[in-house]
């Protein structure tokens, strides 16, 4: 899978993946990488500096992925082309063409504890980002699940565009 993408500059962020070759819509693009740990795990290692809070994926209620190199460099969008399938299978929302950059909406992958996340580390926050993806529909921040728009909302659970753990926390 890994051979149809290739890192590199990007208009939203920093580095960006791009498909290398056309991807149909559903498609799976590729399985989001790393170390698997606890909430109490991902909050050290933001709280030590050895990692972002953005670094790290919600796979289920406490459980992250320390993501890959690969992994953590998709970018985000309030118009995505791709979305999280199952724990971590990065999938097609549409027909994505070659040289076109690969983004997922973070958002559908968060729902943080905020409880643990202020009382476990150094006093930490919910990790939220200024949003620079550029989309007619953007919402200028990237934030919790519950934070979205409630038909952004029913989009994604309607149409199952999130992971498994987040479709078990939110229902119609």
């Amino acid at each position: 899978m890994k051979n149809i993408l290739e890192i590199k500059k990007s208009k939203v962020s920093g580095k960006g993946v791009f498909a290398d070759n056309n991807i149909n819509k559903f498609q799976t693009i590729c399985f989001l990488e790393g170390e698997v740990m606890n909430i109490k795990e991902m909050i050290k290692r933001v709280d030590d500096e050895k990692e972002r809070g953005s670094d790290s994926l919600g796979i289920d209620d406490e459980v992250y992925l320390d993501l890959d190199e690969l992994s953590r460099t998709f970018n985000h969008s309030c118009n995505p082309n791709a979305f999280i399938m199952g724990k971590n299978e990065l999938v097609a929302l549409k027909n994505i063409k070659k040289g076109e950059e690969i983004t997922y909406d973070y958002s559908t992958t968060m729902n943080d504890n905020e409880e643990k996340i202020k009382n476990e580390g150094d006093g930490g926050e919910l990790w939220t980002c200024k949003c620079r993806c550029g989309s007619d529909n953007c919402r200028n921040v990237i934030d919790q699940f519950k934070t979205l728009p409630k038909e952004t909302r029913a989009f994604y659970i309607r149409n199952k565009f999130m992971p498994d753990f987040m479709l078990k926390k939110f229902k119609l």
